[in-house]
């Protein structure tokens, strides 16, 4: 769950402005998430990399922000929805 919160304190620290989108491509690759997560929302940050990297490249500069701020919020709202679903899971139960 830490590396959970940690994922949620990137994106939000993206959106305040504290670094750019190469730089929080970088960060959300540094973060390692629980096997529980490596069908759903691993799958997820692998996207927002990728789609970070197209935005890197592809858009104008003024865009990146824009573009970056949606992959950020989508990434805050699949780990909220994995925090959740983790609260929940059990892997023994009948």
């Amino acid at each position: 769950m830490e590396n959970l919160i940690k994922l949620i304190a990137i994106c939000q620290a993206y959106k305040a402005g504290a670094f750019g989108v190469e730089e929080f491509q970088h960060k959300l690759e540094s973060v390692y998430l629980p096997d529980e997560c490596k069908y759903t929302l691993e799958k997820i940050q692998h996207n927002a990399f990728n789609h970070l990297e197209k935005i890197f490249f592809f858009y104008p500069e003024e865009e990146h922000k824009q573009h970056a701020d949606k992959v950020a919020d989508e990434l805050i709202q699949a780990t909220i929805l994995e925090q959740k679903r983790l609260k929940e899971y059990s892997p023994y139960q009948k």
